[in-house]
């Protein structure tokens, strides 16, 4: 698929936690080392992955090293053990963790490039659909995850609206205007620069004012960032949020995205087709292209899988619950 990809603006900064039987979640789609290590911004362990349009300009942010990743892993083992939570196998029960959503428009100094509050209640329902396997497909898994608006507040700044990964403007702007705690979803819309579609932090044991998603305002159900306008950049981005690899992270390796049930894939052109026939890697399975971490346009992706979904009830346990 030509376009947006989900690279820059959900460059692998996901993270590797295993969620609930951590043990099982381990086994994932195989993976090699590491997926490639080149950094457009700082690569510490709160910012998280990015989405980009093919051929944007942002190379792909923080790519999760081998080694990274295992001390991710080993940290959510040891955020789950101080509270003395126990992983059930099951994860926890579809629908019943509602996130609060705190809406931050950014628009231009002259209030242009601001998207509509049906615009906003459009996003949250695509958010719901996609986290509650309504996608008219039976493999979409029905997670834990619900997303309700908490607030919107608007904010005319033509430098915060030009918002790029080579300046000040993510730690400006966040600084200013974040809400709430770590159960708190903080999603700026802003006009991205470079060809970015959206990016993420990971949790993190003590919630800052850079946690949250950042996303164009265009790839919004309605935007004009065709093919990526209906909305699944955020879908996509709020997984890296609950702690999701992109489902090719680690190649065709033993590790992978550390799921179990989503197959290798390796990383290349090919992760921006929506070709069901793909089969990059040896191991079971042909490439996963219709999952939401994957780097296909919106109509392509419809789903998130139960290893998926038991990871995320992890990193909620552990990083988010209140």
């Amino acid at each position: 698929m030509q376009g947006l990809a989900r690279a820059a603006a959900a460059a692998v900064m996901a993270s590797a936690f295993l969620t609930v039987p951590l043990a099982a979640s381990a086994g994932a789609s195989p993976a090699t080392d590491a997926v490639g290590q080149s950094d457009a911004r700082c690569s510490s362990d709160e910012t998280a992955d990015a989405r980009v349009k093919e051929g944007a300009d942002v190379k792909e942010l923080n790519e999760v090293t081998a080694a990274r990743a295992a001390a991710i892993n080993s940290r959510l083992r040891e955020q789950l053990a101080d509270r003395g939570y126990r992983a059930d196998p099951r994860g926890l029960e579809s629908g019943s963790v509602n996130v609060d959503v705190r809406m931050h428009v950014i628009t231009r100094a002259d209030g242009t490039g601001g998207v509509t509050n049906t615009q906003l209640d459009r996003q949250i329902e695509v958010l719901n659909q996609a986290f509650s396997g309504a996608t008219n497909t039976a493999a979409a898994a029905n997670t834990p995850f619900r997303f309700a608006i908490a607030s919107i507040d608007r904010t005319a700044n033509t430098d915060w609206y030009d918002w790029s990964l080579s300046d000040r403007d993510d730690k400006e702007a966040k600084s200013a205007l974040h809400q709430g705690g770590a159960d708190d979803l903080n999603f700026y819309i802003t006009g991205l620069q470079d060809g970015l579609l959206g990016y993420a932090t990971f949790p993190k044991a003590n919630v800052s004012t850079d946690d949250g998603v950042v996303i164009l305002n265009e790839s919004l159900p309605g935007g004009n960032a065709v093919p990526y306008n209906k909305g699944d950049t955020a879908t996509h981005e709020i997984g890296h949020w609950l702690n999701l690899f992109h489902t090719f992270q680690g190649g065709c390796g033993k590790t992978g995205d550390a799921v179990a049930d989503t197959p290798a894939q390796l990383a290349g052109n090919n992760i921006f087709e929506c070709d069901d026939s793909l089969d990059t890697c040896s191991a079971p399975g042909t490439d996963p292209v219709h999952n939401f971490m994957n780097y296909t346009d919106d109509r392509c992706m419809d789903r998130f899988t139960k290893g998926q979904s038991d990871r995320m009830s992890d990193a909620w346990v552990a990083y988010r619950a209140p």
